[in-house]
């Protein structure tokens, strides 16, 4: 039987070892980016009604900031006798639609690159989602609690 620290520590491992590879894909969408990027501007679709897209997905961006802090306060779990299988698995849901809520500006600044071509949009939409992958990193401090509550319970 696997003790409750080991339990908390496994899913802090596992919200942070997610919380990297969301983290990994930045990488792979830069790379993807400066690989494709002097070859597909060449071909990109130049319409002017794509350029309103640009705020949108900036508008969208916004709205998921204010989603990630939502999500955040209103999942201030405290630790409970006898539910810590189910607030870990709680809190670590939140963490994982957090990190994947953290990943959408990059995306949307992929996609915009694909449509028009601009890499400068596409990296500052990468770098607002690294600043909230950072912000929002799992911390230990927060699973904590769970290991604290537990022992003075089994004491």
């Amino acid at each position: 039987m696997q003790n409750t620290a080991d339990k908390i520590k496994n899913a802090y491992r596992s919200s942070m070892y997610i919380h990297l590879a969301v983290m990994g894909t930045l990488l792979v969408y830069i790379a993807v980016v400066e690989l494709i990027g002097t070859r597909f501007s060449a071909y990109a679709i130049r319409a002017s009604y794509l350029s309103s897209l640009r705020y949108i997905f900036y508008g969208i961006t916004i709205v998921v900031i204010f989603i990630i802090r939502r999500l955040q306060s209103a999942f201030k779990l405290k630790p409970r006798i006898g539910r810590m299988e189910r607030s870990l698995n709680r809190m670590l849901k939140v963490s994982v639609i957090t990190s994947i809520l953290c990943e959408i500006p990059a995306v949307l600044g992929l996609v915009y690159f694909f449509l028009k071509g601009v890499k400068r949009d596409f990296y500052y939409l990468i770098i607002l989602s690294a600043v909230l992958l950072l912000l929002y990193f799992p911390k230990y401090a927060k699973w904590q609690p769970f290991a604290e509550r537990e022992n003075r319970v089994e004491d």
